[in-house]
């Protein structure tokens, strides 16, 4: 019963996107090769022997950058607050753990672009789904670089061509960033829910791959292809970073990113949650005049009232939906960073909040950028690459963060079917 609840779901969330978009021919190819696609990966990498394999080396992997990020902190810039008889009395100090792997990661991950490993890796990822789904070169490379290093640096290696996308290829590109998270982030993530499940890693790696097919589809349901792009056909190399001069160089340019993307974070946190409290409050206090009851009105409580029935399509119990659709409610106000903080606090102090399988569940359609702030994000990094584009990226814009939000709701439906 529980497969079906996902399947309908499933394809009741890909009508929602046809209807939230234009009407034009459906492309049915796109949205069979991504369904397949994504039902053939997740049970490859849930239900095969590859799961062991896959999933220890993301564990290990996530564990060693995290452990290694935090060498600085443990031995000489916080070793009075981060040692471990402190952190046994106190506990850790959270933002510091954050920053430390935020900035090495970035710092690594800058490294294996300028040595053009991630570049082709990327540039491999893109012409196989080129290939099977018959989209253009530039927008499948896009897709595939979002999986690997994020939103913001995803344009930068088809950057030639982004002025030139139609307007079906650029809000593909869109729809994939939201979809989907940088490698950066998923460590931090790992760490935060890694308590509550022991193989965090593997799922988040597993949720962030198979939202790209997703994604497309969304897309093109949402924006139907009109026009004529120039690179079907084309295989596109993804670019390297030409201000870059050497290994030391990248290193620590991508320290500075992530120094500047881990202040965005705190700053975002910081103001985010203190508006909503500010909100929240005087959201109660109307409720208590008008006699809400015993629960005080939140803007959470609304949205998790507004995210039931979209979050029951995914395939969790009616009893569960009020609390998942909190969480998605926070991912899209706020961000999934402060979702995955509540979902991982309330596991930690209740281990019944969720059952295992909504939790997952949850885990998967979290995983994705798909917020407000995002927005904003997007138009700054495509407008700045393609100030000609700036128009369309404002009209675009929103329909891209639901277009997103759907995407990781269909792999949450996807997870759901194997459970």
């Amino acid at each position: 019963m529980t497969v079906l609840h996902s399947a309908v779901g499933y394809i009741l969330l890909l009508g929602i996107a046809w209807l939230a978009g234009r009407r034009g021919r459906i492309p049915f190819r796109v949205v069979g090769v991504a369904t397949l696609l994504q039902l053939l990966l997740t049970a490859l990498l849930l239900l095969t022997g590859v799961r062991g394999t896959v999933f220890a080396l993301a564990g290990d992997l996530a564990q060693l950058l995290r452990d290694t990020a935090l060498k600085a902190n443990e031995s000489l810039l916080f070793m009075g607050i981060s040692n471990p008889d402190f952190t046994a009395r106190h506990g850790p100090i959270v933002a510091l753990e954050i920053g430390g792997i935020i900035i090495f990661v970035a710092s690594l991950t800058r490294i294996l672009y300028h040595y053009r490993l991630l570049p082709w890796i990327v540039g491999l990822v893109g012409r196989f789904m080129q290939r099977l789904m018959g989209i253009s070169g530039a927008e499948s490379v896009g897709v595939a670089a979002n999986v690997l290093v994020g939103m913001t640096e995803a344009p930068l290696l088809i950057r030639p061509y982004v002025s030139r996308l139609t307007e079906s290829e650029l809000f593909c590109l869109m729809t994939a960033g939201m979809a989907t998270i940088a490698g950066t982030v998923m460590v931090v993530y790992a760490t935060m829910l890694g308590p509550v499940h022991p193989e965090i890693a593997g799922h988040l790696f597993t949720a962030s791959l198979i939202s790209a097919p997703a994604a497309i589809a969304v897309a093109k349901l949402m924006i139907p292809e009109s026009g004529q792009p120039q690179t079907v056909g084309k295989r596109i190399t993804p670019l390297p970073r030409e201000d870059i001069l050497n290994g030391l160089d990248a290193a620590a340019r991508g320290a500075g990113e992530g120094m500047h993307l881990f202040i965005n974070i705190l700053a975002m946190l910081i103001a985010f949650i203190g508006l909503v409290a500010l909100a929240n409050a005087a959201i109660g206090q109307i409720g208590l005049w008008l006699g809400s009851g015993p629960e005080p009105w939140s803007l959470q409580l609304v949205a998790g009232h507004l995210f039931r029935v979209p979050v029951w399509l995914m395939g969790i119990p009616w009893r569960e939906t009020a609390a998942v659709g909190e969480l998605m409610g926070v991912k899209t106000i706020l961000n999934e960073f402060v979702a995955y903080a509540s979902l991982a606090e309330r596991m930690t102090a209740d281990p019944t909040y969720l059952s295992p399988r909504s939790f997952l569940i949850a885990t998967y359609a979290l995983c994705g950028f798909a917020n407000f702030g995002s927005v904003a994000i997007l138009i700054a990094g495509l407008g700045g690459i393609a100030p000609d584009r700036r128009g369309d990226l404002a009209r675009l814009a929103l329909r891209s963060l639901l277009g997103g939000t759907l995407a990781t709701m269909l792999t949450g439906c996807i997870v759901g079917l194997y459970l």
